[in-house]
């Protein structure tokens, strides 16, 4: 998985509010910064929408509001990136008192 891809889960983690989509082009301009946009889009369609955790509906993109879809979302956070167990428990509501732990 890309960096890229990381920074795609990452914000919706972060924008995460009770389960709300994010348009993907809104979502493609937060994470861009000074990335070119067509790239990212790719990254977002190839690598982001295939994620068993990301959900694409009519009105956006999201991590579902559930503690499956968290658990799934923390674990790969955990795996793809350095954020430590205690950031991503802190943004990600839905994960069990135990996590990670009791996987």
């Amino acid at each position: 998985m890309s960096d890229a891809a990381a920074k795609f889960v990452w914000k919706l983690a972060r924008r995460h509010s009770w389960g709300s989509p994010i348009p993907a082009e809104q979502l493609i301009r937060l994470v861009a910064g000074t990335e070119d946009h067509d790239e990212l889009a790719r990254v977002l369609e190839n690598e982001v929408l295939e994620l068993p955790f990301i959900v694409q509906s009519s009105d956006g993109i999201h991590i579902p509001n559930g503690q499956d879809a968290h658990v799934e979302a923390a674990n790969w956070l955990r795996e793809q990136t350095d954020f430590a167990d205690f950031t991503i428990k802190a943004t990600l509501s839905r994960l069990p008192n135990g996590w990670p732990n009791d996987e």
